[in-house]
Formats: C-alpha cells, sequence, structure tokens
C-alpha cells in the first residue's frame, strides 16, 4: 500500500473522486493536491502532507483504469 500521494494517483472520498496533480511549487516529495472531477474551473484541495488522515478519514486509491466525467487525467477541465 502508498504511505504518500503520487502525482497522478486516482482517489476518492465522501464519495467525490479526483486525482493528485503538481502544484507550482512541484516539489516531489510534497505531493498531494487533489483535482476533484466536478466542472468547476479549478475545484482542487490542498492534502500535502496529510495521506494518512486522508485514508484515517476514508479515502481510496482508485485504479488508474478509473475514468473521470468532467475532468482528464491532468487534471484539466474535458
Amino acid at each position: 500500500m502508498e504511505k504518500d500521494f503520487i502525482y497522478g494517483m486516482k482517489v476518492s472520498l465522501d464519495d467525490e473522486f479526483g486525482i493528485v496533480i503538481k502544484d507550482k511549487v512541484n516539489q516531489s516529495n510534497f505531493c498531494g493536491l487533489i483535482r476533484w472531477d466536478t466542472p468547476k474551473e479549478n475545484d482542487t484541495e490542498d492534502w500535502r502532507g496529510q495521506f494518512a488522515t486522508f485514508i484515517a478519514m476514508g479515502g481510496k486509491i482508485l485504479g488508474s483504469s478509473y475514468s473521470f466525467q468532467f475532468i482528464n487525467d491532468d487534471g484539466s477541465l474535458k
């Protein structure tokens, strides 16, 4: 099982689905900005450094084949 967020990781929490994207800081060891699968232009949430909390709250890692409704695998809107 993963111990931290990884760029491109598909995740879910409380019936929301999203993907871990790169932020402007782009530090490889400080990943965890999640772009949620919504039609909003920039629906992100900062979970950097909180992977254990994310999992403890019921967060799940999705398979790479999961297909989003509103966003592409890079976090951009479809």
